[in-house]
């Protein structure tokens, strides 16, 4: 059963599932071959990274740019450092994960194309998820706020 929270904009933000988890981290989690290698870029509060080991028993790894994100997954006890994607992944080795997951980053990274190369070169197999800006309420608010959108999801000012 999925339920809907208050003010959201997107399904893929609204969508929870009876645990209380994101239902597309739990497709992403999904995706993964259990005991996997895995670097979550982007790790945000570590989530993923939780369900990931719980649920899949991966050895995962993460990378966050906000001091706050890493320090609450360092206290949830999650293998997580300070990075930014758009400079830091040329230090990873060539295929040095089984998996690399970009879930909600993408559209906050100043260099994609370069972003999405590391990531192929540094995993096996790369998982991206985005949200969907396309969505009426999130193309109304990019027009009348004349910038990105910020959501229950997305709530920081990345523009």
């Amino acid at each position: 059963m999925l339920s809907r929270l208050k003010r959201d904009l997107t399904m893929a933000e609204a969508a929870r599932a009876p645990g209380g988890a994101r239902v597309d981290l739990l497709l992403v989690a999904d995706m993964v071959a259990p005991s996997s290698k895995v670097l979550d870029i982007g790790a945000g509060d570590g989530e993923l990274l939780r369900i990931l080991g719980e649920q899949r028993g991966v050895d995962g790894r993460g990378i966050e740019l906000s001091r706050e994100g890493v320090n609450e997954c360092v206290a949830k006890g999650l293998a997580v450092i300070q990075g930014d994607a758009d400079t830091d992944l040329g230090n990873y080795p060539d295929d040095g994960f089984d998996y690399v997951i970009l879930s909600q980053t993408l559209q906050a990274t100043r260099q994609p194309r370069i972003v999405l190369e590391n990531l192929l070169r540094i995993g096996q197999r790369a998982i991206v998820s985005f949200p969907n800006f396309g969505f009426w309420k999130m193309r109304l608010q990019l027009l009348v706020g004349g910038h990105m959108p910020r959501t229950d999801n997305l709530p920081y000012a990345w523009w």
